[in-house]
């Protein structure tokens, strides 16, 4: 079945360009082209596409706003803005409705590696009622805590930058919102950016509070009390997680971007749950049930009620946001690598030690069944003889004053 691909530009020429260089792609993609915000929600009104990449600037209704208004009337559309247009404000306008940002002039490879790789993971949802909620998040909820010391730092005459990335590195919602921005073509970065210090330092102070409004950091993350759920304990979980891979990956003298992609991935591997507790929170009551009362493991209970899991949910999702396909799989896979793709230690298998050692060590859920190492996956990857070392290494961490003692 072909992808199908809506482009929006108010310039025939450049509509013409795309038709000319995205030939090849005919017998994979179905492509159609409209040359206003208006005539492409008419096609939308017709038609049922996957993807719609959008100019930014356009006479009456903007790219902006089109999105707004897809992301409203079809939310399982993938929403790209592709534009040359760089001002701060019309940016900070597409950080709600788009998943991803390409700047013109954009070649025609790298438009359909985005495309393509941001898809390969639709097919992992089924279930069409979650994926509709899913397309609807564009960013994830904070703790209060978080957002109070981010304002309180942010309203300083002189805010540190250090500090700022301090508060962020312990939040979920809000890394994910600044990696998501700062890793957009828009800022001409030729790497990666994984730190949410570097991030801070790049995105600059006034930056940061736009994105806040944008993002719209006065929705709370409250989970219902009947849930019996504490946030606090799924934040460390994540946070120490994110930690540790990172020190599991530089001990096994792993590259630069292995040590951050474990990292990142550590950091958001149960971000499918802020989902789940914030969206879904009846549903997953039931889940809670089986977990507590019927010694299931919560991904195997996250199936039978949902037809998905947290992985499943929260790789989706960054995968729409456009992380690197490491800091994906390591995602999707966490609980259950299966067969690695390549031997030694990549950063899903450093999400996966990571995990499970800390859920083995610290108990982070009275009451739920503890998960077990794969070991067929640590032994085809060459690791299953450095556990003792690697648990070890989990110990020295817990013990250390603040968690991050091999965090440079």
């Amino acid at each position: 079945m072909k992808l199908r691909v809506l482009f929006v530009d108010d310039e025939p020429n450049v509509l013409n360009g795309l038709r000319l260089v995205l030939r090849s792609l005919r017998d994979k993609w179905h492509m159609a082209f409209a040359t206003s915000a208006v005539e492409a929600l008419e096609i939308l009104d017709r038609e049922t596409f996957d993807v719609i990449i959008s100019d930014m600037r356009m006479p009456g209704m903007d790219g902006g706003d089109l999105l707004a208004e897809v992301q409203k009337r079809h939310p399982h559309m993938l929403r790209i803005i592709l534009s040359g247009y760089s001002d701060q404000v019309m940016i900070m306008k597409t950080v709600k409705p788009a998943h991803q940002f390409l700047s013109k002039p954009c070649n025609h490879i790298e438009l359909q590696e985005v495309v393509e790789r941001s898809m390969q993971l639709r097919g992992v949802l089924g279930n069409e009622h979650v994926r509709s909620i899913l397309s609807d998040v564009e960013a994830l909820p904070s703790l209060p805590e978080a957002y109070q010391a981010l304002e309180t730092e942010l309203g300083r005459e002189n805010p540190s930058l250090e500090y700022i990335g301090d508060i962020i590195e312990q939040d979920l919602g809000l890394t994910a919102s600044l990696l998501k921005l700062v890793n957009s073509s828009f800022f001409g970065l030729r790497r990666h950016v994984s730190s949410p210090h570097q991030a801070v330092v790049l995105l600059g102070t006034e930056t940061v509070k736009s994105l806040m409004l944008i993002i719209e950091l006065v929705k709370r993350f409250h989970v219902k009390e009947s849930l019996h759920v504490d946030a606090t304990l799924l934040w460390e979980h994540s946070t120490f997680t994110g930690h540790l891979a990172r020190c599991i990956a530089a001990k096994c003298q792993k590259s630069k971007d292995v040590v951050d992609n474990a990292f990142i991935a550590g950091l958001l591997h149960d971000v499918g749950k802020l989902v789940l507790l914030t969206r879904f929170e009846d549903e997953y009551a039931q889940v809670l049930d089986l977990v507590r009362n019927a010694d299931m493991y919560i991904l195997h209970a996250e199936q039978q009620v949902f037809g998905t899991t947290h992985a499943e949910m929260g790789a989706y999702l960054l995968a729409l946001w456009g992380l690197p396909a490491p800091v994906v799989e390591a995602v999707l896979l966490h609980d259950a690598p299966g067969i690695p793709a390549e031997p030694g230690l990549t950063a899903l298998a450093a999400v996966h030690v990571a995990n499970v050692l800390d859920r083995q060590m610290r108990i982070v859920h009275e009451g739920y069944k503890v998960p077990q190492f794969d070991m067929e996956y640590l032994k085809a990857a060459g690791l299953d003889q450095r556990l003792a070392e690697l648990s070890e290494l989990c110990r020295e961490l817990i013990e250390s004053d603040d968690g991050k003692t091999c965090i440079s």
